[in-house]
């Protein structure tokens, strides 16, 4: 698991955050959000593609796995 956890910070690090955080202020589209950030939110949909997970189960655990 640890390979695919390097490789995925590896795709992260392709995507530039500060980019990232300047268009979700430009599109307001964090105005009424309640927990989850726009990064968080995406960093979660980009692993649940990547690792094909069919759960938020999945999901949570491969996040896990990865800190």
């Amino acid at each position: 698991m640890k390979a695919s956890c390097n490789m995925f910070s590896q795709i992260l690090k392709l995507i530039p955050r500060i980019n990232f955080e300047r268009l979700v202020k430009e599109t307001k589209s964090e105005h009424r959000s309640k927990g989850l950030s726009s990064w968080g939110q995406f960093v979660a949909m980009l692993f649940c593609q990547l690792g094909r997970a069919h759960s938020l189960r999945e999901i949570e655990g491969g996040l896990k796995s990865c800190k």
